[in-house]
């Protein structure tokens, strides 16, 4: 399936700033000190901060590749659409700008910020893959968003439930604390990378579908004329 020579470079960026940012998280898991399971991304700002902040960033801009990818193979882009992939976007970076407030030297103003950001991304990819779901209407690039949508949806419910456990459990409030064992935080929300960074590749699937029926809409044209 051939591919024009603008997605092309929008996808090699998008692929090498995803591939990066997916890298940094691993080596992250695997060196740091940190429980994958029981700890969020957002608490290696304590052991990895510039490594963290890299992968994020990396992931931002990854993401914003995407966006170039469906614009330049011709996809049919609701405004919201637009909009909700700027806010994920946007929305990691100000996780990586303002980190999550620990001590001993908390801040918690940062730590609002980084929270919220990490709401409004979180919420933002899922909600863009949902809104591109309409222009899609009776097309087979359709199937490949549904199916990578459905489990970005399922990590995220399951990463927002294992958070309130932990919130619960914070305030004390009894019987939680089987909970966030029952269902860890940082492995829920592992899951929920990997669900979003499929939906991502799986966007970029689509932009290269409409690209080449677009070009083969072309050639056809060309044929018939001559």
């Amino acid at each position: 399936m051939g591919i024009s020579r603008g997605l092309r470079i929008w996808r090699l960026a998008a692929f090498a700033a995803i591939g990066w940012g997916l890298f940094t998280f691993v080596v992250m898991n695997v060196f740091s000190s940190r429980n994958p399971l029981y700890d969020t991304l957002s608490s290696y700002t304590l052991t990895d901060p510039g490594l963290l902040s890299a992968g994020v960033l990396s992931l931002a801009v990854g993401s914003l590749a995407v966006l170039g990818c469906l614009v330049a193979g011709g996809v049919p882009l609701p405004r919201s659409a637009r909009v909700l992939l700027s806010l994920w976007a946007l929305g990691l970076t100000f996780t990586a700008v303002f980190p999550a407030s620990y001590p001993p030297n908390p801040d918690p103003v940062s730590g609002e910020i980084h929270l919220y950001s990490c709401l409004v991304a979180f919420a933002s990819l899922p909600g863009a893959a949902l809104v591109l779901l309409e222009p899609l209407r009776g097309k087979a690039s359709r199937v490949v968003v549904v199916r990578w949508l459905r489990w970005a949806v399922a990590a995220l419910a399951l990463f927002g439930v294992s958070f309130l456990f932990v919130r619960l459990d914070e305030a004390g409030v009894a019987g939680f604390h089987a909970l966030t064992e029952l269902l860890p935080v940082g492995l829920t929300q592992r899951l929920m990378i990997v669900a979003d960074a499929a939906l991502l590749l799986g966007l970029l699937r689509v932009a290269a579908q409409f690209d080449a029926t677009r070009a083969e809409a072309r050639t056809a044209l060309a044929t018939a004329r001559d």
